[in-house]
């Protein structure tokens, strides 16, 4: 399993979790169910960001270099 599968798979599984918890989970836990929906969605966006700095063809060496 790649890297992105595994990270796809954890953010898929959060998301069940997370609505199993509105039904059945104390206070604590819907807000920490929450918080860890919040990283992941912090990290997807940190990724998407890493992803299109990659395809900017401003920011590649060669530029740099004229």
């Amino acid at each position: 399993m790649s890297n992105e599968d595994g990270f796809d798979r954890m953010a898929r599984a959060a998301i069940r979790a997370h609505r199993l918890m509105a039904l059945y989970g104390t206070p604590m836990m819907q807000h920490l169910s929450r918080l860890l929906l919040l990283e992941i969605g912090r990290e997807i966006a940190a990724r998407r960001e890493a992803g299109a700095a990659n395809d900017n063809p401003e920011t590649s060496d060669d530029a740099a270099n004229d």
